[in-house]
């Protein structure tokens, strides 16, 4: 750790047709290989920050930005989506929206993804089993996602993020569909993850949950970073 593999400068962002900026001025970075968290309380812009960071803002949520963010060198604003996810990526809030909707069953979803960047059948048979016992959902590959329940396909929805390796992972509240015991399991699965030297950003509205894994803790508020620091 100790060098910079995402920084956010200054930034602002404010939405189509909003009088108000939901993110105003803020500057943060993340260290390569740290476990860092940002906390806040709903409506204090973390969602939009997760977005930015992945590239989803501006290219496909257009709005009014200022400032800039940079993913390992890379400027959000002048790449693509597609080349930010060769290094960053992200689990939405909410897994349904993670979802292909084109895969049969949980197999087929987490190749998904692998099978975009052409990975060989065999090595893709191996991480799918791999990610499957990890996430602990080998027991419905063959199941169409959209039969799981909500906690299962929130597995299924951060395995298929989880298996294309990205250099920093993003979740957005991931463990919402989770039993205090699920979710628990989820963040040992991620301190797992980081210990391999996958930079983690886990976006979460409980301070306490979080304080134990986080290496540092960002505190959002009204879209401003109103604190940041060791938890």
């Amino acid at each position: 750790m100790g060098k910079t593999i995402l920084e956010v400068k200054d930034f602002s962002f404010t939405y189509n047709q909003a009088i108000n900026k939901v993110l105003d001025h803020v500057n943060f970075r993340v260290d390569r290989g740290s476990f860092f968290c940002i906390i806040g309380a709903n409506g204090s812009g973390k969602s939009t920050l997760c977005n930015s960071l992945v590239g989803l803002i501006p290219h496909y949520f257009s709005g009014e930005m200022e400032g800039g963010i940079r993913v390992d060198g890379m400027d959000v604003r002048k790449s693509s989506i597609g080349e930010l996810s060769q290094k960053i990526g992200l689990v939405f809030q909410n897994p349904f929206n993670q979802l292909s909707y084109t895969a049969g069953t949980v197999a087929e979803e987490l190749a998904y993804g692998l099978g975009n960047r052409g990975v060989p059948g065999k090595v893709m048979q191996e991480k799918i089993e791999h990610m499957a016992q990890l996430m602990r959902i080998d027991d419905v590959l063959s199941k169409n996602p959209t039969e799981l329940s909500g906690g299962q396909v929130q597995r299924v929805a951060l395995g298929s993020v989880f298996i294309l390796d990205p250099e920093i992972l993003v979740l957005d509240e991931c463990t919402t569909q989770l039993d205090p015991l699920g979710a628990e399991e989820i963040f040992e699965i991620v301190k797992k993850i980081n210990g391999s030297g996958v930079t983690v950003i886990v976006v979460d509205h409980d301070m306490e949950r979080v304080a134990s894994y986080a290496d540092e803790v960002l505190v959002l508020s009204g879209g401003r970073a109103v604190k940041i620091g060791s938890p």
